[in-house]
């Protein structure tokens, strides 16, 4: 990592006692401010996995960039287990709202950017469709395989893919006391039985808050999303279709997206998957560029 990039690590407080660790990699005079929140079985290693991800990457070209670890994840407390009862509600009610109000007193005028990875973005849309400080300070959004419903896309995922994911997956959950995404390839770390069912539910269901019953894919389809840049890999699997992925983009209604497939017959270096599209050393050459030049245009435009 250039070592004029100072690495900041803040705790934020939340609900029951809870403290997200939230990193922050800031290099002199950087220009604006990225806040990237990871997805099912992850943590914020996600993007900055040693000195390799896209925090990395933006914040040698003089981005400031902040990475939490959600509960249960990496290095936030507590971590994960049968009887850990934070909800995706708790997330998008409280969590994301003070990360972002951290966040905030950084911020210094700059425009701020969300970058979610899979169910992250979901997360963040969730949020911006909540809480109208999210929606007053974003700029701009950026999705890395992200996607909602296997519904709205029409695709026919196979009987052996959906009992997998849907009844066997459960399965060992419930023995577990978690998720063992980290068995599957599709997660580095196991993950909260809870907010695996909530992204079930979400997956063939509406898109409502399970104890208010706020309607997310409503509240968003009624107000004005800013520009958003899609990726996705060129993926048939059941969490991450690129049918899916490109249904995602078209249920967030009439707004300046954009969207990219990362893979060989695209034109990329390699087919990449959901994690080396963020970290691998070839996307620093191949579509880290595209984020930064759509970054870049966004400021512009905001100043003209």
């Amino acid at each position: 990592m250039n070592p004029t990039i100072r690495e900041e690590r803040l705790k934020v407080a939340t609900v029951n006692g809870g403290q997200l660790f939230l990193r922050h990699l800031e290099q002199p005079k950087a220009h604006a401010v990225v806040l990237m929140l990871h997805g099912l079985g992850g943590s914020g290693d996600t993007f900055v996995k040693e000195g390799h991800g896209l925090a990395s990457y933006l914040s040698e070209m003089g981005f400031a960039c902040f990475v939490p670890d959600l509960i249960g994840h990496g290095h936030s407390w507590p971590h994960i287990s049968r009887h850990l009862t934070h909800s995706v509600h708790d997330i998008i009610e409280q969590d994301l709202l003070r990360i972002v109000e951290e966040v905030e007193r950084h911020l210094n005028g700059r425009p701020l950017f969300l970058v979610g990875q899979g169910f992250g973005s979901v997360l963040l849309l969730s949020g911006y469709a909540r809480h109208s400080k999210i929606r007053q300070l974003t700029q701009g959004f950026i999705h890395f395989n992200a996607r909602r419903s296997t519904l709205i896309s029409g695709v026919s995922h196979s009987t052996l893919s959906r009992l997998f994911w849907r009844k066997l997956v459960p399965l060992i959950a419930s023995l577990r006391g978690d998720v063992p995404l980290q068995w599957t390839g599709e997660g580095t770390e196991p993950e909260i039985i809870d907010w695996y069912n909530t992204y079930l539910r979400w997956t063939e269901g509406e898109w409502k808050d399970e104890v208010d019953d706020f309607n997310y894919g409503a509240k968003l389809r009624e107000l004005s999303l800013p520009p958003s840049l899609y990726f996705a890999t060129r993926s048939q699997g059941y969490l991450a279709h690129t049918a899916d992925i490109r249904e995602f983009m078209r249920e967030m209604g009439t707004h300046n997206g954009r969207m990219l497939i990362l893979a060989k017959g695209d034109g990329n270096l390699r087919n990449y998957n959901a994690l080396s599209m963020l970290q691998h050393d070839d996307a620093w050459v191949d579509h880290f560029p595209v984020v930064l030049d759509w970054l870049n245009e966004r400021i512009r435009t905001q100043a003209s």
